[in-house]
């Protein structure tokens, strides 16, 4: 067995492996661009655990989820270079800070579990829901009016001001009275805002964070208490912290024994939001006796790339910075260095499409590897994609257009891009027709002939007039007659079926881009109690336009696989990412860099100054040249820097940028020229590792049909949402809070009763105005939860006389991938406090009958799956022997064991591994069957149509409960092969 050391010199570059093994209580590391700060992070974690830390004892926060998932996929292979089991893997928290405060509220409350959360979009969609006068709304009209002046703000622009002041109110750890004294319509509304989060039972990102500050800071026992196996705290892209993020930072190393940072000052460029540069820069200053390593090998990009990119933002920033003096690792093959300028935009946009598709299949070496390159490596990276040009087009539209003539495919990473796709503008102009009532046919018609078909060529238009019909007597019901609720999503899910998605082969960038438009749609529906008149179906259509002119987040970090696809992105959205070939266009003077702009924020300069001192929330000559470093830094071997003189509709000719002409170095040409030594290549995609899934939920869609797996988690398609969305969210919520109240004895039925009816909540289904005497769905519902609760404390007191560890988080390693997720124990003790028994139990409210293992409602190859999973959880990861499984189904009070033996077991994980295989080949075919197509959510947008896999390998049967002791996944135990 090699030693610790031996490895790290095998695996580890001197300056890494110095940072994985130094052993200051403080380190702050420095990591240029490309360095391999993933890999030292994750080798000093291994380490830790190969010397004995508890991997409960360690925390690392990473910018994002995929950076997460990358940096757990690397402890697992570093922890098997160690001849270490890589199950501890699960024990210890690798992921975003906002997703630890989840986990820590959680644990401070059982409600927080049934909390949603908000991100930027929905906080904008929750803010538009509640706009107006009333008990339940947050009366913004007020603060709108207050704002008058020459130009007072629209309701959208109101909408924006006001979710940018609270989530800065929370990032700055501000106070709600000290904006009140001195605004008191805007304090007064975050304060509404405040209160309406609280009682509708969501959490944006900022709220959370703060929140769990809040707490830490007034010694809360059970915050501390969720906290308290910490030692180790580890911080990756420390650059961009913002001050809440760095006072939990600061709370929990207080509590902790080490800390450890890393990042790079160069490419702190989230100032705008609040993030504080001077954290890193001053981090010596608050910890004098820390240690500070840098890694300073780029593995990444040339050393023309790195050593202009290095003299640029010296030159800018100066003694601003640390210098890091970084050196490239030259990699094998073709490269080029250009910067170019052009009379005219088309003219641009013309070249780079011509160099996208020249450079297409040529060969690309990676290590001992060669493969050509294909869409998916090529970047075209701006300041702003969104803005709009003198013309009034938004300035990405030059080079998507470009891109589609020649019929080159791209993904467009930037703020409400989706609507510049035509099919997406389809289909929101076809939701328009529906304004102010049913269509005409004429309309219908010309509206089919002129968009809808040249779109869609599968559309059948009997059926569009079909659905519009249908949903124009839904949305426009009589007034004073019953209130009907709308689901737009499943509005969509009939348009598209009319459109004959199914039957129609669009590259993935267009199903992508159509499955950003669903998720629009999920936001509605999550943040709106319900869309039950036609007044708030017109809240939607002026959203929706909205979008078209303000933008939306519709990047796609929550897709699991990314499309082959160019990516056209502002710089900000691929922080992080690197790509082969990069072109930085746009690049003029007061375009990139831009013009200063100064706090436009509605938060009182009385309150936001210190903020504004330290440059946040503004633009800044500094934070400028960080973005254009950062931006290229992004490329591997092909750099190209490129702008115009003539822009669109412009007036008066463009000037160079000063940081295009800052850009020296003999490798660098400033003509046109194909670069030397290009070979053809078969094309084929780069292998990612981070596109796996991460959860059981993602797998077990694969296995039941490969098409619902591609039409949910590769193009990102939401499913209709039902009336009683939640109900067994919150029916568990209930169960788990039941044992944080009741942890040694059994409630009372009348206990169980309090504790049910005070957690129960429904976002979609509002309660009655007169419940006492005219009760309705929320409070049928609702006595229904009690009724459930209070079978389940009856009839299984014993859980509560043993030790209940409520949702305890784990990840398992396992071929390629890491599996997370959250799992109930039921641990028996003896009469030392001893751990003898342990039973994992998975709550479902769910019916299965007086013989649920023979019961053809119950999917019992996912659920068995399932508690198999968790049982490997169990005993690798948590420690405890899990004996025994169960699916406990709350609506039958009853508990079906499951076979979690060593084979089961096995059998469960061979499962998943050939279902990762499976994704990562790309292998998608649709396994139909008349049953699990009528109850798929996707039914509207398949066609239904049986295709073989691309293997003749199977996975091994799974053990079930009941008479048949192993079935094979629905994908082939679920199959009509006539359906072709």
């Amino acid at each position: 067995m090699p030693t610790i050391d031996e490895v790290l010199r095998t695996e580890l570059t001197d300056p890494q492996r110095a940072a994985a093994t130094d052993p200051a209580q403080e380190v702050l590391c420095l990591a240029c661009a490309g360095s391999g700060k993933s890999r030292t992070l994750a080798y000093r974690t291994a380490r830790l655990i190969a010397q004995g830390a508890d991997p409960k004892s360690i925390v690392a926060f990473t910018f994002t989820e995929k950076a997460a998932d990358s940096i757990k996929l690397r402890i697992a292979q570093a922890l098997s270079k160690l001849e270490l089991d890589p199950a501890v893997l699960g024990a210890l928290y690798v992921g975003t800070i906002h997703s630890y405060c989840q986990y820590i509220l959680g644990e401070m409350d059982a409600r927080y579990r049934q909390f949603d959360v908000l991100d930027d979009n929905r906080l904008h969609l929750y803010l538009l829901s509640r706009y107006w006068p009333g008990d339940r709304n947050l009366n913004l009209p007020a603060v709108q009016a207050s704002r008058g002046g020459q130009r007072p703000p629209g309701q959208f622009e109101t909408i924006t001001r006001v979710a940018n002041a609270w989530k800065t109110l929370n990032d700055e750890l501000l106070n709600i009275a000290d904006v009140s004294a001195n605004d008191r319509p805007l304090g007064e509304a975050l304060q509404r805002l405040s209160d309406r989060l609280a009682q509708d039972q969501f959490l944006d990102f900022s709220l959370m964070i703060r929140l769990v500050v809040d707490a830490l800071r007034r010694g809360d026992t059970n915050a501390r208490r969720a906290v308290s196996d910490l030692k180790h705290l580890m911080v990756d892209e420390y650059q961009d912290i913002n001050p809440a993020q760095e006072a939990l930072i600061r709370e929990l190393h207080a509590l902790s024994e080490t800390l450890f940072v890393v990042g790079d000052d160069d490419q702190s460029i989230y100032a705008w939001r609040g993030a504080d540069v001077r954290n890193i820069l001053t981090f010596q200053d608050r910890y004098p006796a820390c240690s500070t390593q840098t890694l300073s090998r780029n593995f990444r990009s040339t050393e023309a790339i790195v050593g202009t990119s290095d003299r640029f933002v010296a030159a800018e920033l100066g003694p601003t910075r640390f210098a890091k003096n970084p050196q490239a690792v030259n990699p094998v093959g073709p490269r080029d260095f250009r910067i170019l300028w052009y009379n005219a935009r088309q003219d641009e946009a013309d070249w780079v499409a011509d160099r996208i598709a020249a450079l297409m299949g040529t060969a690309y070496r990676e290590g001992t590897d060669e493969r050509g390159l294909t869409p998916a490596d090529f970047a075209i990276l701006m300041r702003s994609t969104r803005t709009a040009e003198q013309t009034g087009e938004p300035r990405h539209d030059a080079f998507t257009a470009a891109l589609r003539a020649r019929n080159i495919d791209y993904s467009l990473e930037a703020g409400g891009g989706v609507f510049d796709r035509q099919q997406v503008r389809v289909l929101r102009d076809t939701f328009e027709l529906l304004r102010g009532g049913s269509p005409t046919r004429e309309t219908t018609q010309t509206l089919f002939n002129n968009e809808i078909q040249p779109a869609f060529p599968r559309a059948d238009f009997n059926r569009i007039t079909a659905v519009l019909a249908d949903w124009g007597r839904r949305i426009h019901e009589p007034v004073g007659g019953p209130r009907r609720k709308v689901y737009p999503q499943q509005l969509l899910h009939d348009l598209l079926s009319a459109f004959g998605l199914g039957d129609t082969q669009f590259p993935d960038g267009v199903m992508q881009d159509l499955g950003i438009f669903s998720r629009i749609l999920q936001d509605v529906e999550t943040v709106y109690l319900s869309i039950d008149t036609a007044g708030r179906f017109r809240e939607l259509l002026n959203f929706m336009q909205q979008l078209a002119e303000s933008g939306y987040d519709t990047g796609t970090d929550d897709v699991v696989r990314r499309p082959d696809a160019v990516t056209v992105s502002t710089v900000h959205k691929i922080k992080g990412l690197e790509f082969p070939v990069v072109f930085v266009v746009d690049v003029e003077a007061q375009r990139f860099p831009g013009n200063q702009r100064r706090y436009d924020g509605w938060l009182p300069l009385q309150v936001i100054q210190p903020a504004l001192d330290r440059g946040a929330y503004r633009s800044t000559p500094a934070e400028e040249a960080r973005l254009f470093y950062t931006a290229l830094t992004r490329a591997e071997r092909y750099l190209y820097v490129t702008g115009s003189a003539n822009l669109p509709g412009g007036t008066r000719p463009r000037q160079p940028s000063r940081f295009s002409q800052r850009l020296v170095h003999a490798e660098i040409e400033r003509t046109d020229g194909l670069p030397q030594g290009l070979v053809p290549c078969p094309p084929a995609p780069r292998i990612d590792e981070t596109i796996v899934p991460t959860s059981f939920s993602d797998i077990r869609y694969y296995l039941r049909c490969p098409q619902d797996y591609r039409l949910r988690k590769s193009f990102g398609f939401s499913p209709p949402i039902i009336d009683m969305f939640g109900f067994g969210q919150t029916v568990h919520a209930a169960v788990c809070k039941l044992h944080e109240l009741f942890p040694t004895t059994p409630p009372t039925r009348e206990q169980a009763s309090d504790v049910a009816r005070s957690v129960f909540h429904l976002k979609h289904v509002p309660p009655s105005n007169n419940p006492d005497t005219n009760p309705g769905p929320y409070e049928r519902a609702r006595d229904a939860s009690a009724s459930i609760v209070q079978n389940y404390a009856d009839s299984y007191a014993a859980d509560f006389t043993q030790r209940r560890q409520v949702e305890v988080r784990f990840e398992i390693p396992a071929r390629q991938l890491v599996i997370s997720g959250s799992i109930d124990l039921l641990l028996r003790e003896d009469a030392a406090g001893n751990i003898v028994d342990a039973t994992v139990v998975d709550f479902k409210a769910m019916e299965g009958g007086e013989a649920p293992a023979e019961s053809e409602r119950l999917d019992w190859t996912e659920l068995s799956l399932q508690v198999q999973l968790y049982a490997k959880a169990a005993r690798e990861v948590l420690g405890q022997n899990a004996r025994t499984g169960a699916v406990h189904l709350l609506k039958d009070n009853r508990r079906q064991v499951v076979p979690v033996d060593d084979a089961a077991v096995d059998a469960a994980v061979r499962n998943v591994e050939w279902a990762i295989e499976r994704i990562l080949a790309g292998d998608f075919p649709a396994r139909p069957h008349r049953q699990k197509c009528e109850d798929c959510d996707f039914k509207a947008l398949c066609g239904k149509r049986f295709q073989e896999f691309a293997t003749d390998a199977m996975p091994p049967a799974i053990r079930v409960p009941g008479q048949a002791l192993a079935i094979l996944p629905r994908a082939f135990s679920q199959l009509d092969q006539t359906m072709r």
